[in-house]
């Protein structure tokens, strides 16, 4: 009986941030957006039940908020493929669409990392779409737009309950469907919307991205490559990760398959903490 009240405890210790009476705390934010390898497809055929997250107990004390858009969308008022219903939950697959029963991403063995090495009171948002160009994510198109719209929607749940919050990092994963024109200005892009988010998103003056590189083939991802770690090389605050030695595990040469999911979910948590640690030093030195 113990065992089963304390895995209960665990299992609901979560969703106390949102509940009435809980003590307030600060939220560390940390927002993951990008096409559909952000959004983590489950169609591979020849992944051991590809459609569900590898089991662990962790996932019940991960607070997860999310709102991913289609791919059939256009640029108008596009249909969401599935959000957590405005509510901050735990870790878990999200909806799917098409020839993908679910979906889950990334996400996972970055908040599974961040916990095993001591995280607490983080929240993980994640709005992501299932394709597209990087012009989609330009101030005032559609996902940049979904992007402060479903930040705001998750930080008011935590303000409602008198939590304090600052958006710690963003983890972006996007590339492969950029046109010719997209993939030369991939650097730009990616700079302006660091930049952009960081002025419109609450609490987000410091907030630091990870840009996880893409891995199919082909001259334009080869210069959207090029271009976003250059990016990254550039910026104190930004870093870049190469998934390149994941190519065989392109599914159908163009979606990383489970394996791949949750090798690029711990890369970006361990270059996220050597971002936060670089930033540390720098701005020790800049005490002495």
């Amino acid at each position: 009986m113990k065992w089963l009240l304390q895995k209960a405890c665990l299992t609901l210790g979560v969703l106390t941030l949102c509940m009435p009476g809980v003590q307030a705390k600060h939220i560390k934010v940390f927002i993951l957006t990008g096409q559909s390898n952000s959004l983590g497809t489950t169609a591979n055929k020849t992944d051991t039940d590809p459609e569900n997250l590898p089991a662990s107990e962790l996932d019940a004390r991960i607070p997860f908020f999310w709102s991913n858009r289609s791919t059939t969308a256009a640029d108008g008022p596009a249909a969401i493929i599935g959000d957590s219903g405005g509510k901050i939950l735990t870790m878990r697959k999200q909806q799917g669409q098409g020839r993908n029963p679910s979906f889950w991403g990334p996400e996972v063995a970055f908040c599974r990392g961040l916990y095993e090495n001591g995280g607490r009171d983080f929240l993980l948002i994640k709005a992501s779409r299932g394709g597209g160009g990087n012009g989609y994510w330009l101030k005032g198109k559609q996902m940049y737009q979904h992007v402060l719209d479903t930040v705001q929607a998750a930080v008011a749940q935590l303000e409602k309950h008198g939590h304090t919050y600052e958006i710690v990092a963003m983890l972006y994963l996007q590339g492969e469907s950029n046109s010719a024109t997209e993939a030369k200005l991939a650097g730009e892009r990616l700079g302006d919307l660091i930049d952009e988010l960081k002025k419109d998103l609450p609490h987000a003056r410091s907030m630091l991205t990870v840009v996880g590189g893409i891995a199919a083939s082909g001259e334009r991802r080869d210069l959207t490559r090029r271009l976003q770690k250059e990016l990254a090389d550039r910026r104190d605050d930004t870093t870049h990760f190469s998934t390149m030695d994941l190519q065989s595990h392109l599914y159908d040469r163009l979606h990383f398959d489970k394996k791949a999911k949750l090798e690029i979910g711990k890369r970006f948590y361990m270059h996220f903490v050597a971002l936060q640690e670089k930033k540390g030093r720098r701005q020790g030195e800049a005490k002495r």
